[in-house]
């Protein structure tokens, strides 16, 4: 009975070692020794776990990239531009080993990645572990830490070093002519979506213009079937009749209004300034879910102008092909619009009138 007993428990902690050693490699945490790693180790295997990417360098730039229900957002609070996030993934999908630094210059390569490196983190819905196929204690975890580096000589490839190996590589995407550093933007700007409106015309309930510099030529516009609209002026009277052409090419230039950049170069004198005097328009879209996007529309002051004018005078300073945005009352921020991408939307209500 005792050998029986000894028998079994001899059997049970074979098992254990076992599971605990396939556990071990089916995760990449053992490698057969002398081994090189995988060509596709610094790799995702499935971009659709992914749900976090930080990205930062060595002098406190930093973005954090995140998936959310509508989306990937950028620090949590602005919408990433598709394009890029999916290039991005792309990226990291296809990355590759191609060869191992040599040895002699590993040493340099490691002191580059130090200083000039940037960290890459990837978190991905993933088990504890694996056994057998059977995924454990799934939830939101770091499963990559990478160190993406200078690009080699070629400008084919780059260097960097992957967290749990010994030495650096040089990697590249396969069939991707360059190197792929600038994919790893650290800056958030870089990832910002700069739609403002993304409205097909179709989907377009209601519109309101409202003009504070010259209120008479303020309107509203009201959908009254699939591609047809009411215009009402200043006092919410109907208007009968007017050039429905010119009311439906501005509806349905809504579908694909963009910003051109951040402003970063205003004193916060400056663009406090700007929001207390330079407003001259506000423009209120709502769609047929009922989801209202609102533009303020400020003067674009050329303050370089004005000071070197002997009489510094605001009305002369104003930019002719530049305004000024605030997207739903953030005025933390403001967006920099050119008049040429928005011709038609800045146009006053008389624009619409027939002559």
């Amino acid at each position: 009975m005792k050998n029986k007993n000894r028998l079994y428990l001899i059997i049970a902690v074979v098992l254990v070692i076992v599971s605990v050693v396939i556990i071990l490699f089916e995760n990449g945490i053992l490698r057969r020794g002398g081994q090189e790693p995988p060509s596709n180790i610094f790799a995702i295997k499935d971009s659709s776990l992914v749900t976090k990417i930080f990205i930062a360098d060595m002098a406190g730039n930093s973005v954090l990239l995140s998936r959310s229900a509508g989306g990937w957002l950028v620090n949590d609070s602005m919408t990433a531009m598709v394009q890029k996030m999916e290039s991005l993934l792309s990226v990291m999908m296809n990355l590759t080993i191609r060869e191992p630094v040599v040895k002699t210059a590993q040493t340099t390569i490691n002191s580059a990645l130090a200083v000039g490196g940037i960290k890459v983190e990837v978190y991905e819905i993933a088990p504890k572990f694996k056994l057998f196929g059977v995924k454990f204690g799934e939830k939101e975890r770091l499963v990559k830490t990478y160190y993406m580096g200078p690009a080699t000589e070629d400008n084919m490839s780059n260097f960097a070093v992957l967290e749990g190996l010994d030495i650096p590589y040089v990697v590249h995407v396969p069939g991707f002519r360059g190197f792929v550093t600038p994919q790893y933007s650290q800056f958030p700007l870089d990832w910002v979506s700069h739609s403002v409106f993304d409205t097909k015309i179709t989907r377009i309930q209601e519109l309101t213009s409202q003009d504070l510099e010259n209120p008479a030529e303020s309107y509203r516009i009201v959908k009254s079937g699939p591609r047809s609209f009411d215009l009402f002026n200043a006092r919410n009277e109907k208007i009968m009749s007017y050039d429905t052409l010119k009311l439906i090419d501005m509806l349905s230039e809504y579908r694909n209004k963009n910003f051109e950049s951040v402003e970063s170069s205003l004193q916060p004198a400056q663009q406090d300034s700007v929001l207390r005097h330079h407003l001259f328009k506000i423009i209120i879209l709502t769609d047929v879910d009922g989801k209202s996007t609102e533009m303020k529309l400020y003067h674009f002051l050329n303050y370089k102008e004005e000071v070197e004018m002997a009489i510094p005078d605001p009305t002369l300073a104003l930019a002719r092909d530049r305004f000024y945005g605030v997207i739903n009352s953030d005025e933390s921020r403001l967006y920099k619009m050119q008049y040429y991408h928005f011709d038609r939307q800045v146009q006053p209500l008389s624009y619409f009138l027939k002559k």
